[in-house]
């Protein structure tokens, strides 16, 4: 039988949460449902949708805009007072509930769990896909806020959304979690554990598959370079490290880099060793796989790394940090290494892989092996499946 599925979530542009809403979106629609994407307005994706400190005396009201996100799924974009608080995008405003009213069934999106407030007042069971906490989220952007929006999101904005987050948690949503990790520590923030299942991102092993020949000494890393949770700089670092040893590496890195960072990499001496690939198509994104040696998390947390599972579907080792998520997949010494939050470790990691040929093609082969095991498409679907049956009572 067909229903009609909201998906909300946040702007579905770019990253690992857009990601999740496609996928999530694309198996519902071959299920038969007919699904709509619904995101908050933010003033950097939508000035004209949001209405700002500076404009709340000029009479005008947040809008809402129609239009389709992931090639063809119907969206609304729904603006709210005051974005610079941020914690502003999750209040259920009449709008929002104008809109979740016209839908069957609800699923929130995020990546955190904050996202799905705009459900919490729905008194239906609603399910949530999630892939961090709220200070896990916030704790590395915090840091490198200006001092006085640091003291501000500390303060004030930081406080409200632990208390949106400890409700949510209480309430009668059941939980998708990306990762073990995600699980264990919204279990520790104050979820029941009975309401939590992990269910990692897909990934399609057809699209990502391993090359024919492997490249030598490239090191990769696609993601959000500007994200200071990701902490290119350590990686950086270690790039460093590994030219000065005399070792025969390049980076590559998808994006564009931005001022800081093009200053922070000519302070070091080591733009001649890396290449911005611009930000990647689909298609472009699984040769970037293929054309890597080993793929690099440098992150200081991390909810699952979408990027990392998708590499190792390629049949590319993966060096991390213990980050979290990654900790699920990333077997050290079998599909590839963990290390912690140091340079001259990480160079050592991924220099051993990179110089000892059978031990790349070892962990290769067990990095796609447990991807095709683990995080394939027909397990998401039967894991998804079953939870749409416990919180609805009828089969997807």
């Amino acid at each position: 039988m067909s229903t009609s599925v909201l998906i909300v979530t946040l702007p579905p542009f770019k990253g690992g949460v857009p990601t999740k809403a496609r996928i999530l979106a694309q198996f519902l629609r071959r299920r038969g449902h007919q699904v709509t994407i619904a995101y908050y307005a933010t003033l950097s994706d939508h000035p004209e949708l949001v209405v700002t400190s500076w404009q709340l005396l000029s009479g005008i009201s947040p809008s809402v805009m129609s239009g389709t996100c992931f090639e063809d799924f119907p969206s609304i974009a729904i603006g709210c007072f005051l974005p610079e608080l941020e914690y502003t995008y999750y209040l259920p405003t009449n709008r929002w509930r104008e809109t979740i009213g016209q839908y069957d069934r609800h699923i929130a999106v995020g990546g955190t769990v904050i996202v799905s407030n705009l459900l919490a007042g729905i008194k239906k069971p609603f399910l949530v896909w999630c892939a961090s906490t709220m200070i896990d989220d916030r704790y590395h952007r915090r840091a490198a806020m200006p001092a006085a929006r640091r003291l501000i999101d500390w303060a004030f904005i930081g406080p409200v959304q632990r208390r949106l987050e400890k409700r949510i948690l209480s309430g009668n949503a059941k939980f998708m979690t990306v990762s073990n990790y995600t699980r264990d520590s919204l279990i520790a923030a104050g979820g029941n554990r009975e309401n939590f299942k992990t269910v990692p991102v897909p990934v399609d092993t057809k699209t990502f598959s391993p090359p024919k020949t492997v490249p030598t000494g490239i090191i990769g890393f696609a993601g959000r370079t500007d994200d200071p949770r990701k902490n290119i700089p350590l990686l950086l670092s270690a790039l460093r490290i590994l030219i000065q040893q005399g070792e025969s590496v390049s980076l590559s890195l998808t994006g564009a880099p931005t001022p800081m960072l093009s200053a922070h990499i000519q302070r070091l001496g080591i733009a001649g060793h890396i290449n911005w690939t611009g930000w990647l198509s689909d298609q472009g994104l699984t040769e970037f796989y293929k054309n890597i040696d080993v793929f690099v998390f440098p992150s200081g947390k991390e909810g699952l790394g979408i990027a990392g599972i998708e590499a190792m579907a390629t049949g590319v080792p993966v060096v991390s940090t213990r980050c979290g998520g990654p900790e699920d997949y990333v077997i050290d010494g079998k599909t590839g290494r963990l290390v912690n939050d140091d340079p001259q470790e990480m160079a050592d990691a991924i220099a051993g892989i990179c110089t000892d040929r059978a031990e790349r093609d070892r962990l290769g082969r067990n990095a796609r092996a447990h991807i095709e095991e683990y995080y394939g498409m027909q397990r998401f679907e039967d894991t998804v499946s079953d939870l749409w049956h416990k919180t609805w009572g009828d089969t997807l």
